[in-house]
């Protein structure tokens, strides 16, 4: 086990929060209380699940144990491990643990410096995508004038893992050009096909929502999440294997939920026809307890209008 998921082993979330806000217990294991993250005062907006994890209904704050001791102290994400690995007693002495912080280190300083000029990307992001200022903050968007991941301006997307570490980026260029969008190389950390975009995030809402949007692309899934939906991007034409078996394990641990399945619109585009038989073969040998449905949309529409 490495040194992550040894802490979050030994931590009780329960107990953490405890210091930092009374906790009252309900009748299905899940513990309410105020969010001491936003200081607010509704006494059940803060809930403690069983499979530790939490989230605020009030500032939609979500994660583990890690992810609550961060927000509430304010501590980036290692400092916040170093510091419970303390009072914890949780060896940190890990080549891997160790790489892996220094490799996020850096793409958050570079997520902070794309984002110092994402003015310059203000008329498309409100008027032409129509995200809010809020969930360009949220998610990190910056720009870069055009000499990382490809030679051409574009808007800069960090990737964040299930822990919320900024572990890769996405690069969309602003003209007709090709490829799209690149990604960052494959390393220690980062394997696309192995991170559901967003997942941090929707993890909360699958809670109270009871459910789960599966789309292909980044704007897509900023889109429905801006609409309060719990939403991932599997970030290719179809979802690879380890993305299957993710959701097969979220599949188990809430066995109601429902996957609402979004491709491109099969009606009118080739490769989202193409694509969907795939899906549904590769749903059936790696992951059959999915309970996925397909959303089908009016023709010439698409899942980011919707």
């Amino acid at each position: 086990m490495d040194v992550i998921g040894s802490l979050l082993y030994k931590i009780d979330l329960r107990d953490l929060v405890c210091f930092y806000t009374e906790l009252t217990e309900s009748s299905n294991g899940i513990a309410r209380g105020k969010c001491p993250i936003h200081h607010g005062n509704n006494p059940t907006s803060l809930a403690i699940y069983p499979d530790g994890t939490y989230y605020c209904f009030a500032c939609h704050s979500t994660g583990n144990a890690i992810n609550f001791y961060s927000a509430v102290t304010g501590y980036p994400f290692y400092q916040a491990v170093e510091r419970l690995c303390e009072e914890y007693e949780v060896s940190m002495d890990d080549a891997t643990f160790k790489a892996q912080k220094d490799i996020v280190g850096r793409n958050t300083q570079m997520a902070a410096r794309f984002s110092r000029y994402i003015g310059h990307l203000s008329d498309y992001l409100m008027k032409s995508r129509k995200l809010t200022e809020e969930t360009i903050k949220e998610f990190h968007l910056g720009y870069d004038g055009g000499n990382f991941l490809m030679e051409t301006p574009g808007l800069i997307i960090p990737i964040q893992d299930k822990y919320a570490r900024i572990v890769g980026f996405s690069k969309r260029r602003l003209n007709d050009g090709k490829p799209k969008y690149r990604n960052s190389p494959d390393d220690d950390i980062f394997k696309k096909g192995n991170i559901l975009f967003n997942y941090h995030r929707a993890i909360g809402r699958i809670k109270d929502c009871g459910c789960l949007h599966l789309v292909e692309g980044y704007m897509d899934v900023m889109s429905a999440h801006q609409q309060g939906l719990p939403c991932v991007g599997y970030l290719g034409s179809k979802p690879t294997k380890q993305q299957l078996l993710i959701l097969s394990e979220l599949q188990k641990r809430y066995p109601d939920m429902v996957i609402y399945l979004s491709v491109d619109n099969p009606k009118v585009d080739k490769e989202g026809r193409r694509m969907l038989p795939r899906i549904r073969n590769d749903i059936v040998k790696y992951a059959p307890n999915l309970n996925v449905r397909c959303v089908v949309f009016p023709d010439g529409e698409d899942d980011e209008k919707y």
